[in-house]
């Protein structure tokens, strides 16, 4: 993708994120550093998560409770889909800041390990599972 201006590596990262911002029509915000910053990140930026939930850790806990739902065949054809999908991000190592008892580097066992994992604070949630849940969860509407 080509961004209307030239040559990035001579801006500031300042002033290429402020651009990039710009260009996109987006806002940057900063988050906290509590290791949710996924959550952090939602929980500002939705209007409707806001009014649902009482903090990025609340929205953490209930992410983490839909996919037990999931789990034990709840949800019908969408709780399928989304234990699909975590199964399949379990084939990659959990990322945490915590260097402690976190599943840090490791490749979580069974769902039940990777659930441990993701409720807790510092660990480092990724894939499109999270990202279709919160929309399922927040009624995020196109």
């Amino acid at each position: 993708m080509q961004l209307p201006f030239q040559d990035p590596d001579q801006m500031t990262e300042e002033d290429y994120l402020a651009r990039v911002c710009a260009h996109f029509r987006v806002q940057r915000i900063t988050v906290g550093s509590c290791g949710s910053c996924f959550f952090e990140s939602i929980h500002a930026l939705l209007p409707t998560v806001g009014k649902a939930v009482k903090s990025s850790f609340d929205l953490r806990v209930r992410v983490v409770s839909f996919f037990r739902e999931c789990q034990s065949k709840q949800h019908g054809d969408l709780g399928e889909r989304i234990m699909d999908d975590v199964e399949s991000a379990m084939l990659v190592p959990i990322v945490s800041s915590y260097a402690g008892t976190r599943g840090n580097n490791r490749k979580p066992k069974n769902i039940d390990a990777y659930l441990e994992a993701v409720s807790k604070r510092s660990v480092w949630v990724e894939g499109v599972h999270f990202l279709f849940l919160l929309s399922v969860i927040c009624r995020v509407k196109n």
